[in-house]
């Protein structure tokens, strides 16, 4: 028996699914890879996103250490060497149908770039003694495009891959990154801007900072879920989920060419706002919480990476941020004195003056509502293609 009948024998059997669906999978996603996993590599994926944990044989050889500049296409399997950055908090799923699991990654870099590191289910727990600025040697990962940012590849932790913390003798000095993982992107002024451009990086003041939103998401592949008949199910399996709310974050960014919205999801709204998925939500629940952060963004200095695309209800530009390079949180009074006269627009100027204005004209709305303590949050109906 071949290792591939090994793996598909034993996915077979803990999936539930018959074989020609496993093997309309595995061809669909060796074509979705642009044929560049094999089939045994193949089966290992669609295993992981299915929540099953297969058994087969180890690589006979680990693989050599790739830099990760050089991770530019999805393989089986890869090896490398990397600094954490930041390590994003665990999700927790299950399903109704009984299946449950967990989900952890980190942001980490080297002398050539940054990427995603992607713990699945038991393998969450080895990042529990893993903290910002350990050094990971990673053997025999495997890597995939990310859904959400077409064009950015992560590294995942395999069945069959191996974790050493703090190796002795390996030191990592990660330079000032001007963009993210083997994505390049261009400086441009906002007045510049067309419609489609990709892996543009902006420059600029945050001047103004909505209450966030959020859609419903499988805790599984943080896609959009599907409603059916009062259940929500996970786009890709067709199963059956207990959804989580993916924080939305939107900001005003202003260069002093003009301004342009930004939009963030999931961990670019937490590396935007410095905070978790679970503390942005919970910005909208007091009134107070999210005026005292508002004045904390407001007119804080950043560099934010992304893709150029029109706002369908305002018709205007807007940026899908993919990449936060750098956010220098401050209040509007020590920024003021510092960067605001320089880069900020007359206009945006304004703007920071009425903001507290009218988070005050928000709370004393709340005040006026009979029997209401918190703020809903608002869901959103949101485009796959933005994720």
């Amino acid at each position: 028996m071949t290792e591939k009948d090994k793996l598909l024998d034993n996915l077979l059997e803990k999936s539930g699914k018959s074989k020609e669906e496993i093997e309309q999978l595995v061809m669909e996603k060796i074509e979705e890879l642009s044929g560049l996993v094999s089939e045994e590599g193949a089966i290992y994926i669609i295993a992981n996103e299915l929540g099953v944990r297969i058994e087969g044989d180890k690589p006979k050889k680990d693989a050599d250490l790739s830099k990760i500049k050089e991770i530019t296409e999805s393989r089986v399997p890869v090896s490398l060497v990397c600094k954490v950055i930041r390590k994003y908090d665990r999700v927790n799923f299950s399903s109704n149908t009984g299946n449950e699991g967990s989900v952890q990654s980190c942001l980490v870099g080297d002398e050539t770039g940054i990427t995603r590191l992607t713990f699945w289910n038991d393998k969450t727990e080895l990042l529990d003694n893993i903290h910002d600025g350990d050094i990971l040697k990673i053997t025999n990962a495997y890597t995939r495009e990310n859904n959400n940012n077409p064009g950015r590849i992560d590294v995942h932790y395999g069945q069959y891959s191996d974790l050493e913390v703090n190796p002795d003798g390996v030191v990592i000095e990660l330079p000032e990154f001007k963009g993210g993982g083997n994505v390049e992107f261009s400086k441009k002024k906002i007045s510049e801007l067309e419609e489609g451009e990709r892996n543009i990086k902006l420059v600029g003041i945050i001047t103004d900072f909505d209450i966030p939103r959020f859609y419903l998401a499988s805790p599984k592949t943080f896609k959009k879920v599907l409603q059916d008949d009062g259940k929500y199910l996970d786009k890709d399996t067709n199963e059956e989920v207990e959804p989580i709310k993916v924080p939305i974050v939107n900001i005003i960014l202003d260069d002093s060419s003009g301004t342009i919205g930004v939009v963030g999801f999931r961990d670019r709204a937490e590396d935007l706002t410095k905070i978790s998925s679970e503390e942005i939500i919970a910005l909208t629940e007091n009134i107070d919480k999210y005026r005292d952060f508002s004045k904390k963004i407001i007119g804080a200095k950043v560099e934010i990476g992304g893709n150029v695309s029109v706002n369908n209800m305002t018709g205007e530009k807007q940026l899908l941020a993919n990449q936060i390079m750098s956010v220098d949180l401050k209040d509007v009074d020590e920024l003021a004195n510092e960067l605001i006269d320089e880069v900020v627009s007359e206009n945006s100027k304004e703007k920071l003056k009425k903001k507290d204005e009218k988070a005050k004209n928000k709370a004393a709305v709340l005040e006026d509502v009979d029997d209401v303590d918190d703020i809903d949050i608002e869901e959103i109906d949101i485009d796959d293609d933005l994720l």
